[in-house]
């Protein structure tokens, strides 16, 4: 009996202490359950504060309303320059900041723009902009801004060479490549007249200056390219020997008269539109031109110019293809009416919106960089698509 009695006791104790074993197990797992809740629901808030603080900072408004900003840029003669003004215009107001635009009469007034720069330094601003029209002629006074500490900002053709850690950043299209791009197109209508040429063909190139980064750049990258594809094509290409000098020791090709395909590049004494059309009249009116490129407006609308008295270009067999560069009202309609087999266009309100936000970042201290504007070839057929029409001006 006593035996029995103890076993129960036993069994008693043993099941007793399992349960409490349980419980225990049970009340731990709990605890560590709700202390991991709590902390996810921590690190929940955490987040949440992060993510109110991100968007509070990102929708804080910066007061640049004390930033002041000079341009000196190449004219206002063309509508390219009235296009990028559009584009200054409307970035200025949005970040209300002041600015002061300007330029020359003329692109050939080189000391105007001197004295337009010399008073954009003496009004002490914040940031200068700068569309060099010679970078000798303005070297000195880049020299003052970078001592004044005044951040220059170069846009459309920049400034090539300037005195080191003047220019911060340039705002510009890759003028070289543009140039490249005509030639692909122009070569693109004009290859099976070059190889099925008895004698000689030539090119012509109307180039408004010798000294302008970015009309040099346009003239160089459509001469290079076409040299190379011209050879790729097992004929001979070389400049005609009248050719401006810039161009002949600049551009890959050599000086070559007797070449399958003569380059001919000709540049005026000065940048006036009757000179530039006495130009490109004498390009057409050779019996063996076939085709003929404008490198900026001015120079695209002195071949139009000349054509009105020759009636020489078009896209017929017999015609001598032309390309222009930049759009403006009389491009856009030798475009459209098949005068021109095309041309190439810039993005000029971009390029000033552009050219504000970098000139205020580097006022602001902000490092800056070069931003390619980029560039489009339009044709009668493309000429109306969105992607294209933004960008051609009036």
């Amino acid at each position: 009996m006593k035996k029995k009695l103890l076993a129960a006791l036993l069994s008693t104790a043993m099941v007793a202490a399992l349960l409490s074993g349980c419980g225990s197990s049970s009340s731990s797992s709990t605890t560590e359950t709700e202390t991991e809740e709590a902390e996810e629901a921590t690190e929940e808030t955490e987040e949440a504060e992060a993510t109110e603080e991100e968007a509070e900072e990102a929708t804080e408004t910066v007061d640049y309303s004390g930033i002041t900003l000079e341009i000196v840029s190449k004219g206002l003669q063309h509508q390219y320059w009235q296009a990028v003004l559009q584009g200054v215009e409307s970035k200025c107001e949005e970040l209300g900041v002041t600015y002061n635009f300007v330029g020359p009469d003329s692109e050939s007034d080189i000391q105007v723009q001197v004295t337009e720069l010399q008073a954009a330094l003496d009004a002490n601003p914040s940031a200068i902009g700068l569309a060099a029209l010679d970078t000798e002629a303005v070297s000195d006074l880049l020299e003052q801004a970078a001592e004044a500490g005044i951040p220059v900002i170069g846009f459309d053709s920049g400034v090539p060479d300037a005195p080191e850690g003047s220019v911060y950043a340039t705002c510009a299209t890759d003028n070289y490549a543009a140039g490249e791009l005509a030639a692909e197109k122009v070569y693109e209508a004009i290859e099976d007249r070059i190889a099925n040429a008895d004698g000689s063909v030539r090119i012509g190139v109307v180039a408004q200056d010798a000294t302008s980064e970015s009309v040099i750049n346009r003239g160089l990258g459509f001469i290079d390219k076409m040299g190379e594809l011209v050879e790729a094509s097992g004929k001979t290409v070389g400049m005609a020997s009248n050719s401006n000098e810039k161009y002949i020791s600049d551009s890959a090709l050599e000086a070559d008269d007797s070449a399958d395909v003569i380059i001919e590049v000709l540049v005026p004494a000065s940048v006036t539109s009757e000179l530039s059309a006495t130009d490109a009249t004498t390009l057409m009116n050779k019996e063996d031109t076939i085709a003929i490129y404008g490198s900026n407006e001015h120079s695209a609308n002195a071949m139009i110019t000349a054509n009105e008295n020759l009636g020489v270009l078009g896209t017929g067999d017999d015609q001598i293809i032309a390309a222009g560069f930049d759009s403006g009202s009389s491009i856009k309609a030798a475009v459209a009416d098949g005068t021109f087999l095309g041309a190439i266009t810039q993005a000029p309100v971009a390029m000033g919106e552009t050219l504000v936000e970098l000139m205020v970042a580097a006022a602001m201290g902000e490092e800056v960089e070069d931003v390619d504007t980029g560039c489009q070839w339009y044709t009668a057929d493309n000429m109306e698509d969105e992607e294209i029409a933004q960008n051609l001006y009036d």
